[in-house]
Order: structure tokens, then C-alpha cells, then sequence
């Protein structure tokens, strides 16, 4: 067995030591803009360990060029270690015209004779179901939460999309969690928020969503949660892109912001390698 790792995942490979050889892809860029990738000598058994954000099309172009070269080189079992998959949140056709992003990523994965894909919070489950030769691990770190926010009384998610989320977190703290019904203008991107019935007086509140890019939907939260009377509250978002003003954003209402280090930042405060590891364990 072989950890075959990106040069911006090594952080999270050496997670892998013990399980194989770890070595590391060389990548380069030419003038042109072309790329190229080049393998070390590999097993027949291959981990692939890959941070495709940022730089979403240019890494998922130098994944393609190395899962080929694999194939190529005769790997046998090829594992996909992807903490953030690319183009998840364009999970089905919202407009007519529009191609559904997910399923031709997934697709083209598995175009490379992949074995498994392991994954961290991917935005939508089903999504999986767009490349069903490929075992799909989605993994979530609801404990790894739990033990960084230990004084909440209610799990809030800013949406029913994410009630799973509040509900696995809610699970381990022994809480109870609810979430609000959010209405998203496509064409203007304009969100509007009605809180549920909830007790959220004199609360401790924990927003979890999956993604943070603006801050915009998060902020929106906090500010519904504050309004039904929470004395504090917190957010645990699995990958935080944090795109333009969304520090300054989420300062303005969050008393604390915790993200994991499937995107590297300031607030990457929850380490996924060792819960990615163990999923991988459970395949070998």
C-alpha cells in the first residue's frame, strides 16, 4: 500500500503513516498554463490524498492526470481521500440548461477504475448515487465538535438541509436541535429567513452548516438566533472558503467561529486526519 499525496495535502497524509509509503506528487505548471504531474514509483494498492480547494479546476484537472497515470502504471485498488469534493453544491439542475456539476465530477472519477472515494461533509449524501461503482465514505466530525463546544444548549442549523448536521452534533452533546426554513432568490441570490418555533432565550446557541462563503446565510442565522433571545452564539462550519467580507461578517455577530482544516485558515481549529484515516482503515 502507497499514501500518494498533493503537495498541499501532506498535512493530511502524514495522518496515513503506518498504513503504507508515503510520497508525494510532483506538480508543475507550464508557461502556457499547462500541467503536468509526475508519480513515484507505486505500489499496487494506492491512497490518494488531495485538497482540491482552492483552486478547484486546476486541481481536480491534476487529479484526473494522475489517477490516468495510475491506471497506466497498473494500480490495482485506487482510494480517494477528497476532504472537500468540488461542485457538490450543484447537486441537481436548478434552472433548465444547467448540467448537474456533482455528477460530472463523479463520473469522470470513475472513468480511472477508483475504488472508493472518502470524503468530508459532502454538501448533499445522494450525490453518491451519480457514480455507483464507486464506494462512497461520507464522513462527519460530530464528535470532534462536540468536544470543542461542550456549553450549548441547542443545535441550530440554518436550514432543513442541514437538520442532519445539527441533529448528529445534538446527538452526542445530548442536546436538542432545531433549524430555519430559508428561502434563496436564484436569479438575485437574496435569502430570506423564518425561524421555527424554538426556546432560544437565555440559550447557548450552535450554528452548524457545511459550507461558509460569504458568511451571508450564517450571519442571517446568528442574527435570527440573537433576535429570539440567544445569550451566545457559536458556529461549526466543516469548510470555510470565506470569500470576501465574511471574516468581518461573521465578527460582527458570532462569539466563536470553529471550522475544520479540510480548507486551511485561522479558524481550522478540528483536524480531520484521524477521522479520515479510520474510514480508510475500515476499506482496507
Amino acid at each position: 500500500m502507497q499514501i500518494l499525496s498533493f503537495q498541499n495535502a501532506f498535512d493530511l497524509a502524514i495522518e496515513f503513516e503506518g498504513l503504507g509509503a508515503l510520497a508525494q506528487m510532483e506538480e508543475r505548471v507550464f508557461p502556457d498554463g499547462e500541467l503536468l504531474v509526475r508519480l513515484p514509483p507505486s505500489e499496487r494498492d494506492v491512497v490518494v490524498v488531495a485538497r482540491l480547494y482552492p483552486g478547484v479546476n486546476e486541481n481536480l484537472f491534476k487529479l484526473f492526470l494522475a489517477l490516468d497515470a495510475l491506471n497506466d502504471l497498473g494500480a490495482g485498488r485506487i482510494v480517494l481521500v477528497l476532504p472537500y469534493l468540488p461542485y457538490a453544491r450543484q447537486d441537481r439542475r436548478f434552472r433548465p440548461g444547467e448540467p448537474i456539476s456533482s455528477k460530472t465530477v463523479l463520473r469522470i472519477l470513475s472513468l480511472f477504475n477508483v475504488s472508493a472515494v472518502v470524503a468530508v461533509d459532502v454538501h448533499k449524501q445522494y450525490v453518491a448515487d451519480y457514480a455507483p461503482r464507486v464506494l462512497f465514505r461520507n464522513v462527519y466530525p460530530a464528535e470532534e465538535y462536540a468536544r470543542v463546544f461542550k456549553d450549548v444548549d441547542v443545535v441550530v442549523s440554518p436550514d432543513f438541509g442541514s437538520i442532519h448536521r445539527a441533529g448528529a452534533v445534538a446527538k452526542v452533546l445530548g442536546v436538542s436541535y432545531t433549524y430555519f426554513e430559508k428561502y434563496r432568490d436564484r436569479e438575485t441570490g437574496g435569502i430570506t429567513l423564518t425561524p421555527r418555533d424554538a426556546d432560544l432565550r437565555n440559550a447557548h446557541v450552535l450554528l452548524v452548516d457545511d459550507i461558509l462563503s460569504t458568511g451571508g446565510t450564517l450571519v442571517e442565522a446568528c442574527k435570527a438566533a440573537r433576535n429570539l433571545g440567544a445569550t451566545a452564539v457559536y458556529a461549526a462550519v466543516t469548510h470555510c472558503q470565506l470569500l470576501k467580507d465574511a471574516r468581518e461578517k461573521v465578527k460582527t455577530c458570532l462569539d466563536r467561529l470553529v471550522c475544520t482544516d479540510t480548507i486551511l485558515n485561522e479558524f481550522a481549529e478540528v483536524k480531520v486526519g484521524p477521522l479520515l484515516r479510520k474510514e480508510v482503515e475500515k476499506l482496507l
